[in-house]
C-alpha cells in the first residue's frame, strides 16, 4: 500500500488517525510539532518534526508522498489549537499542491467544515481533496477515503 504523510498537532484526533492507518496496513510518515511525544511505535511509522513555516518548506517534506492527511484537534476553545490551525492550514494545502500530491484528506471539527472546505475548493481539479468530520467513526471513513483510487 502507498506511503501516507500524516500531519497535525499531537492529540486524540491525530492519534486515532495514525492508529487507524497503521492498523489498515499503510506506511505512515508522521509530521508533528512534537515527534518525541508519539506514544506509538510501529515498523510502518516514521516520526518527523513538522516544518510548516512556508509552503515551500512543507512541499519539500512531502515530495515522496501521494497522499497527505491533515488531522486537526477539535477543541475550538483551546487558543493554541486554533492558532495552530489558522497558522498552518493554508500553508499545508499550498505545500501539498506544490509537492504535486494527488490526494488531501482533512479531519476536523464538524463546526469547522466550511473553513476547511473553502480552502481546497478554490483549488478544485488540482488535487483530490475531502473533509472528514470527527463525528462518529471517522477512523474508518479515513481508511476508506485513502483506499479509493485517484480520479485524475
Amino acid at each position: 500500500m502507498n506511503n501516507i504523510a500524516l500531519s497535525g498537532s499531537n492529540g486524540p484526533v491525530f492519534g486515532t488517525a495514525l492508529s487507524a492507518l497503521l492498523h489498515a496496513g499503510f506506511a505512515v510518515s508522521a509530521f508533528v510539532s512534537h515527534p518525541t511525544r508519539l506514544m506509538l511505535r510501529s515498523p510502518g511509522l516514521s516520526a518527523n518534526r513538522l516544518n510548516i513555516v512556508s509552503s515551500a518548506d512543507f512541499a519539500r517534506q512531502l515530495a515522496a508522498f501521494d497522499t497527505l492527511v491533515l488531522a486537526y484537534e477539535t477543541d475550538l476553545r483551546n487558543r493554541d489549537n486554533n492558532d495552530f490551525i489558522l497558522r498552518t492550514y493554508s500553508t499545508a494545502v499550498n505545500g501539498a499542491l506544490s509537492a504535486g500530491l494527488r490526494r488531501l484528506v482533512v479531519i476536523g471539527n464538524p463546526y469547522s467544515e466550511a473553513f476547511f472546505v473553502s480552502e481546497f475548493s478554490r483549488r478544485e481539479g488540482r488535487i483530490d481533496a475531502s473533509f472528514i468530520s470527527t463525528e462518529g467513526d471517522y477512523a474508518d471513513r479515513l481508511v476508506a477515503a485513502v483506499s479509493i483510487p485517484w480520479y485524475f
